[in-house]
């Protein structure tokens, strides 16, 4: 098996980024076809995120080829309420792998890298949201030690 590199995106792997999110999307539309649709990416928010100190896009790389990636994002402080208690926390927005490179580890260490990211910076915690129906990716998180904090629900009108 080839080795798997973890690096930071440069504006030059945007090709590569736009493909892999052709994937994630094709998988939403299949998860949530009510909701969800193949559209082409924008390009400016990518190259945002990938220019900026408060986010990186991790790719995992095996012998030149993106085959994966992460958007980890630093959210601040928990709101101002006061009956929530200050932390300091980043999201994942995002984490995708080209299926022919599934089941070989790159999901878990693009989200170990991810955590690395958060820890690094005195980070609390990490959180991510995940389709209800993608059961494979939920796996893959509980194994990481994520744990459900709350539940988003939706009623057709």
């Amino acid at each position: 098996m080839p080795k798997t590199v973890i690096r930071s995106a440069t504006p030059a792997d945007l090709p590569s980024i736009l493909a892999l999110y052709r994937v994630l999307d094709e998988e939403m539309v299949d998860l949530q076809p009510e909701f969800f649709c193949a559209a082409p990416r924008e390009e400016a928010p990518i190259l945002k995120f990938i220019a900026s100190s408060q986010a990186d896009f991790l790719l995992a790389e095996q012998e030149g080829t993106v085959v994966g990636l992460a958007l980890v994002v630093y959210e601040g402080w928990t709101p101002e309420f006061s009956c929530v208690l200050p932390h300091r926390y980043a999201s994942l927005y995002d984490l995708v792998v080209l299926r022919e490179y599934r089941s070989q580890g790159i999901g878990s260490s693009l989200l170990g890298a991810a955590k690395r990211w958060a820890r690094d910076r005195r980070l609390e915690y990490l959180e991510l949201g995940v389709l209800a129906q993608n059961s494979k990716a939920i796996e893959l998180y509980e194994s990481h030690d994520f744990v459900e904090a709350r539940r988003t629900m939706r009623c057709m009108l």
